[in-house]
C-alpha cells in the first residue's frame, strides 16, 4: 500500500516513502550508520528492519539477506521489501502483494545503489518515474535525491488509493543535530498532500541542521553589512564583535548547526537579511 526508495550515496543511507496509510514513517523505514537501509511494506513486517540490518552488518549481501528472511517468514508472500547495503541492493515483492506491484534494484557505476518498490500503485510508471528522477538528480545530497524520486512517483500517480502520509529517514556519519549521524528524520503523518509538505519540511530541516555551505569570511564590507543587519534584529555587535553577535542571534533562531568560525554560511546570511528587512521584532 506504499511506494518507496531505499538508497546509498557515498556513506549516506536512507529511505523515502509515501502511502495512503496513517503515519507510514512509523512502520516502513529503517537505516543504520555505516551499514545500510531497509523499507518494509505491503503487509509490513517491522522485524525485518533489525534482522536485515544485522545481516548486512555481518557482511551478508542485500540479496542473500533478503532471500533468507523472506524464506523463513510464513507471511513472506504478502511482503514487499527494499534493501541497500555497502555494495549491494535488492528488492522483493511477494506473490500475494496487491497489484500493481513490483520494483527495481541496482548498484550504480559510481558510489551509489538503490531499490525502488511499490504496491497498489496506479501502474509500473510510478517505479519508472522514480528511477528516472533518481538517476537525473545525481550531484545533490541523498535526502534531496530521495525526495526527488518520491516527488516523481507521486506525480506519476503513486498509491492508487490516494495520499495520506510520507516520510524520509537518512543516516550519515557526522550528520545532523549534534553530528549524531541522522541527516534527515521527518514524517508527515496525516496530510492531504504529504509529499509536498515533506519537501517543505526537508528544506527547513537542512536549514536548521545542515552543515555550513558557501561560507564567506566575516571581514571588510561583509562584516560591516552583517553587523548592521544584526543591529536591526536586536543583536548589536558592540564591544564583543560581529561574530559573537552572530552566535547570539543564531542561538535565538536555532541556526547553531550552520555557524562557521570566522565566516557566515550563505543560507544564514540570506535568513539574516530577510529577518532584518522584516524589522527588529522579526525573530522574537
Amino acid at each position: 500500500m506504499t511506494f518507496s526508495i531505499v538508497a546509498r550515496e557515498g556513506e549516506a543511507y536512507g529511505v523515502a516513502v509515501a502511502s495512503k496509510f496513517l503515519a507510514v514513517g512509523a512502520v516502513v523505514p529503517g537505516a543504520r550508520v555505516g551499514v545500510g537501509a531497509v523499507a518494509t511494506q505491503s503487509w509490513a513486517r517491522v522485524a525485518y528492519i533489525p534482522e536485515l540490518l544485522g545481516r548486512l552488518e555481518a557482511g551478508e549481501p542485500a540479496d542473500s539477506a533478503l532471500d533468507s528472511v523472506t524464506a523463513m517468514d510464513p507471511g513472506g508472500a504478502t511482503r514487499q521489501v527494499g534493501v541497500v547495503g555497502r555494495e549491494s541492493a535488492a528488492t522483493f515483492t511477494g506473490d500475494e502483494c496487491t497489484p500493481w506491484c513490483g520494483g527495481v534494484a541496482r548498484v550504480g557505476d559510481g558510489d551509489s545503489a538503490y531499490a525502488i518498490q511499490g504496491n497498489i500503485l496506479v501502474g509500473p510508471e510510478v517505479v519508472a518515474a522514480m528511477e528516472r528522477a533518481w538517476l537525473d538528480s545525481a550531484g545533490v545530497t541523498l535526502p534531496q535525491r530521495l525526495l526527488a524520486a518520491l516527488v516523481a512517483g507521486d506525480a506519476a500517480g503513486g498509491d492508487a488509493r490516494g495520499r495520506q502520509s510520507a516520510a524520509i529517514y537518512v543516516v550519515e556519519p557526522g550528520a545532523g543535530y549534534d553530528r549524531s549521524g541522522v541527516a534527515a528524520d521527518l514524517r508527515v503523518d496525516d496530510h492531504a498532500d504529504p509529499v509536498t509538505e515533506l519537501r517543505r519540511l526537508l528544506d527547513e530541516w537542512e536549514m536548521y541542521f545542515g552543515r555550513p555551505e558557501d561560507v564567506r569570511p566575516l571581514e571588510g564590507d561583509l562584516a560591516a553589512e552583517v553587523g548592521h543587519l544584526l543591529e536591526r534584529v536586536g543583536h548589536s555587535p558592540g564591544e564583543h564583535g560581529v561574530e559573537a553577535a552572530l552566535v547570539a542571534w543564531a542561538g535565538e533562531v536555532n541556526y547553531e548547526s550552520r555557524l562557521a568560525t570566522g565566516g557566515i554560511d550563505r543560507r544564514v546570511l540570506e535568513a539574516l537579511r530577510a529577518s532584518a528587512a522584516a524589522g527588529p521584532a522579526a525573530d522574537r
